[in-house]
């Protein structure tokens, strides 16, 4: 903790990309442990089939809950978790409901953690810089797509022009995004719908 203070560490958010690089490497040496977990747009489209968003991400987490505690010596007597969900209760309720072992270890799930909390927020960077690693490598590939979030119109208008020439795997579909469409008669409209 101490360590991280000293960093000045703060949510991923709030630094530059190159900040966060530096961080992650000094982080990743002061930590005792990290898991990054990575879901596949595909992945996730078919589990969101079943369960929602929110509880995808928190089977993941009871996931990686469960393999900490079988790879670490000593669990740590708090966990702190970045909510999706307004209300601390339900989150963590979620998570302990898809562990099939009990969980002993008090887990404070709240919205916006990766601002209140400092190892959260070192957490939030470790995922982020290896978010923006992979993006930049399917730029590479593909082109400037923007951020890759439905809310960024660069990437919506490049997932629309480009579709067709993009695996599949690299592109999820079970995105709920508003957006304006142009009705015959000229009038605009909010629709919510997916990307496609």
């Amino acid at each position: 903790m101490a360590k991280l203070k000293e960093l000045n560490v703060k949510d991923s958010k709030q630094i530059t990309p190159k900040k966060r690089e530096f961080l992650e490497e000094k982080i990743k040496k002061i930590t005792l442990k990290y898991i990054i977990k990575k879901i596949s747009p595909v992945e996730i489209d078919e589990t969101r089939k079943i369960i929602s968003l929110n509880d995808i991400e928190a089977k993941e987490i009871s996931e990686m809950l469960l393999e900490l505690n079988k790879t670490t010596e000593i669990m740590p007597s708090v966990i702190y978790i970045d909510s999706p969900e307004n209300i601390q209760e339900n989150f963590t309720k979620k998570i302990l409901k898809f562990s099939p072992t009990k969980i002993s270890v008090n887990i404070i799930s709240e919205h916006f953690a990766d601002s209140k909390y400092i190892e959260v927020s070192a957490a939030s960077i470790l995922a982020k810089v290896e978010r923006d690693r992979e993006i930049e490598n399917l730029k590479k590939i593909y082109g400037d797509f923007g951020s890759g979030y439905p809310s960024d119109t660069k990437t919506v208008e490049f997932l629309k022009k480009n579709e067709s020439k993009i695996p599949r795997e690299i592109i999820r579909k079970s995105w709920n995004v508003k957006f304006k469409e142009e009705k015959k008669e000229d009038k605009k409209e909010d629709k919510q719908a997916k990307l496609f």
